[in-house]
């Protein structure tokens, strides 16, 4: 066997032999004491989490999650994850959120599927059936403690709830916290991107399903050289069977930015954090320009006048002002959608910002293409179109697409799903107002069955796993309700006790929530209800 620590600074079947048990994820706080995972601040419970304190709502989230990931896999061995809140890079309009990865990689253990090629610690450990490295722990992360200062996104801030129900201008700290151990448990490659080199001479176990359209080849068939221009090539794609056999169930169909009048062809767009999401049905219009009257007309930081761009859609400049603002003042001057033209190569997704709510569908388009459609006014229209029997987020073969933009994002290329998904994915490499990882995991599940990981076939359980719930834990698609209730029950447990008043109270939200999106189908409300009441 060959092991080797790694220094880890993300942004950002089965083949053990013997039936493993549901993983147990141990979170390791390395937060000094008052900050951070201990910060005394008080604070008033929120959206199902019961803390009193920031520090005990960030612990009790951050369990959560790992409870949640608990009963989604299984091994063996124990998980061990190192958590902290410390200073990651800002700036006033976007921030690092968190950063994570495996602490060791390992080679050439028992049960390995491949030979030669690296596996992450907490992988390699179940797929093993034992600890190969019972001294270390298995992952570390970081979380972001200045967000929403003035230098870190100004004005965000993070939310502690468990309802998936994020007000508008926060940060879902559970969603961040499952992304982050998500690339610990492997979602992540251990390639050089800058020299295409592999770490110590060995392809690993993620990459080794990448593939590179552009070149026709797989990502370890390629030359340094070759991959290096792939990281930025907008080709790769992930080949592993139950992502690809999921992809139909998970996304939306393909649609394509589609220009009619004086302009024509199809456009690369980037999306928005706020507003409706841009689909056929509300993206659709003749084109108009912004102009408010003000020194800089076209950057809409004004407001226009009532009803100026009533009925069709605004293409308005980025800069001087946040994207949101751009789109409420020209929604509140009756356009019905936005075009945010970049100033510069490439497409953008655009953050929410906490001064406003726009309403309308927003998308960018680069600065080339914003030039071209604003040439083409008066006259110029633009709508989605759905393309026949392809996905949003996947190639012509139906693969689910990775992140390969065209300026290489350190800690964000390669490691992550394609922003183009539709729905919004939890291991995009931005967060997402649309996600919600308390429920939805999407591919993420099926990409670690392609890898190795055992997902759990059983249900949710409660009274710490002596009562089944008869809810999936997890589902294909990546559904987890089972899961969902199997972490609510121990984090109330935790908390209240067992069968007291508080304990019930603590956890009849979490059963209210599963039953009103349909996980709890009236075959298995009794076994719920008796679980839940123990």
């Amino acid at each position: 066997m060959n092991k080797t620590l790694l220094a880890c600074a993300l942004a950002a079947a089965t083949f053990a032999s013997g039936a493993a048990s549901a993983a147990t994820i141990i979170p390791v706080n390395m937060n000094a004491p008052g900050i951070g995972l201990n910060d005394p601040t008080p604070a008033t419970p929120v959206g199902g989490n019961p803390g009193t304190t920031v520090g005990e709502q960030r612990r009790i989230a951050y369990q959560f999650a790992a409870d949640l990931w608990g009963a989604v896999l299984e091994s063996d061995a124990v998980i061990r994850v190192q958590a902290q809140f410390t200073a990651l890079n800002c700036s006033a309009s976007s921030a690092v959120l968190g950063s994570a990865g495996t602490r060791q990689v390992f080679a050439n253990f028992a049960n390995a599927p491949l030979a030669e090629t690296w596996y992450g610690g907490a992988l390699a450990n179940a797929i093993a059936g034992s600890d190969l490295a019972p001294a270390e722990d298995e992952i570390s992360s970081n979380f972001n403690s200045n967000l929403g200062q003035p230098n870190c996104l100004a004005g965000s801030f993070w939310y502690y709830g468990l309802d998936g129900n994020t007000p508008a201008g926060q940060v879902n700290f559970l969603d961040v916290v499952m992304h982050e151990i998500g690339h610990g448990l492997n979602f992540q490659g251990f390639y050089t991107l800058n020299t295409g080199a592999p770490f110590s001479g060995r392809p690993d176990v993620y990459s080794s399903f990448v593939y590179d359209n552009n070149t026709d080849k797989t990502w370890v068939e390629m030359t340094n050289a070759e991959r290096v221009a792939a990281a930025t090539g907008g080709g790769l794609a992930w080949t592993g069977d139950h992502v690809l056999d999921q992809v139909p169930l998970v996304l939306s169909p393909m649609v394509e930015l589609t220009a009619g009048g004086t302009v024509s062809g199809t456009f690369q767009y980037g999306t928005a954090q706020f507003g409706a999401p841009a689909t056929p049905e509300n993206f659709s219009g003749e084109l108009v320009l912004v102009n408010d009257g003000s020194a800089n007309p076209t950057f809409g930081c004004e407001p226009s006048p009532a009803g100026a761009y009533a009925g069709k859609v605004a293409v308005v400049d980025r800069g001087a002002c946040a994207f949101e603002i751009k789109a409420r003042l020209a929604e509140d001057a009756g356009a019905t959608a936005v075009v945010v033209a970049n100033n510069t190569t490439g497409v953008i997704n655009m953050s929410e910002d906490p001064s406003v709510t726009a309403t309308i569908p927003t998308i960018s388009v680069s600065q080339a293409d914003g030039a071209i459609l604003k040439a083409g006014i008066p006259g110029a229209t633009i709508a989605f179109e759905y393309v026949p029997d392809t996905f949003a987020g996947s190639d012509s073969s139906g693969r689910a697409k990775l992140y390969a933009p065209t300026v290489l994002a350190t800690g964000s290329s390669f490691s992550h799903f394609d922003t183009g998904m539709t729905p919004n994915a939890l291991m995009e490499p931005n967060a997402s107002a649309d996600l919600d990882a308390t429920l939805r995991l999407d591919l993420t599940p099926a990409l670690y069955q392609d890898l190795g990981w055992q997902l759990n076939q059983g249900n949710g359980t409660t009274a710490e796993g002596t009562c089944d719930t008869g809810i999936k834990a997890v589902e294909i698609g990546g559904l987890i309700g089972g899961a969902n209730l199997q972490a609510a029950d121990a984090m109330c447990r935790d908390v209240h006790g067992s069968g007291t008043a508080g304990y019930r109270s603590c956890v009849a939200p979490f059963v209210e929530r599963l039953r009103a999106q349909g996980f709890v189908p009236r075959s298995k409300a009794n076994a719920v209800t008796l679980c839940t009441r123990r």
